[in-house]
């Protein structure tokens, strides 16, 4: 735990105090809805499509407030379209538009392997993240949830992700805690700032 929190201090060392936000893209409602529930322990409640009980619905699904966690497996993304899983051309967009936002402090997102999901997730989002410049970026936290038996080979995904500058959890709930640091440390600084 000290090294993890050492690393997420030095991470966030780059990021300017106005980046605040905590922005979540996960293809996995359930994992969303963990997400939710430990950044609201950590003290920071969050717009969602989906909100758990004290966080708030999105006025609109296709714009982030604040802290901001989205299932974009959920029917108003999916209605007529692949889930995430099968085909992330959608999450990767929402994903991309999280990291362009000023506010934005970190991105936390899943990658779910297994049959039927898409055979290449970590290329298919390392293409979309090419065009950004990760060193004025918010953080990237990624949650691998596969194994080595999957098509997609869990440590393939993980290594692609990591050489791109994408910090790796063991788990979703490692992802939102950490997520949930990078917004501590970030108020912080701007608290040091004011």
């Amino acid at each position: 735990p000290c090294a993890d929190l050492t690393m997420l201090q030095n991470a966030c060392q780059r990021l300017p105090a106005h980046r605040q936000a905590i922005r979540g893209v996960f293809a996995g409602g359930t994992f969303c809805y963990e997400a939710q529930l430990i950044c609201q322990q950590k003290g920071f409640s969050a717009a969602s499509n989906t909100p758990v009980a004290g966080n708030r619905a999105l006025a609109n699904i296709w714009q982030s407030e604040d802290h901001t966690l989205i299932d974009m497996g959920d029917d108003d993304f999916t209605r007529g379209k692949p889930h995430p899983m099968i085909d992330p051309t959608l999450r990767n967009q929402r994903l991309l538009n999280e990291l362009n936002d000023s506010h934005t402090a970190v991105v936390l997102f899943d990658l779910v392997l297994g049959y039927g999901a898409s055979t290449t997730p970590a290329s298919e989002l390392l293409d979309q993240l090419s065009h950004i410049d990760m060193n004025n970026a918010p953080l990237l936290i990624a949650h691998v949830c596969g194994t080595e038996a999957d098509p997609q080979i869990r440590s393939q995904q993980i290594s692609a992700l990591q050489n791109a500058g994408v910090i790796i959890a063991s788990s979703n709930a490692q992802a939102a805690l950490w997520a949930s640091t990078v917004a501590q440390t970030q108020l912080q600084k701007k608290g040091l700032n004011a």
